[in-house]
């Protein structure tokens, strides 16, 4: 009998250390002001780096196919073509920055600590508040 419930309490505590827990996915304000920062910053570096490949492209091919250098305006083509690739890739960035600043703007419901006086002196209760974040 001894045994068996050795046995048993070694069991749960070895199914309990090996077992699939359920992983917290709740981030702090400043994980997704953070990300949402970041995630902006590459949008911005995305798009103004294909908007100049873009017209250093566009120059360079228009030079080179009115000296009718087919070489040239090939390699300006490929640089334009990969400006516009570019500018299109920034706008995901954008999306997910947008929605990582609207995770971090959340309304919720907090217990605010409030003194209130009780038999002449100072008690502290905790009172129902509704909390609204804005970041910007």
């Amino acid at each position: 009998m001894k045994k068996t419930i050795t046995f048993l309490i070694l069991f749960l505590f070895t199914v309990n250390a090996f077992s699939q827990t359920i992983p917290n996915n709740e981030f702090s304000k400043e994980y997704y002001l953070k990300k949402s920062k970041n995630q902006k910053t590459t949008g911005w570096i995305l798009l103004s780096g294909g908007t100049i490949m873009t017209v250093v492209g566009a120059i360079g091919f228009s030079d080179s196919w009115y000296s009718n250098s087919n070489a040239t305006a090939d390699a300006y083509g490929f640089i334009m073509l990969g400006g516009v690739v570019s500018g299109l890739g920034s706008i995901p960035f954008f999306i997910m920055s947008g929605n990582n600043a609207r995770k971090a703007a959340t309304i919720s419901l907090i217990n605010q600590p409030v003194f209130s006086p009780m038999q002449g002196s100072l008690v502290l209760n905790s009172q129902p508040a509704l909390s609204l974040k804005i970041t910007f």
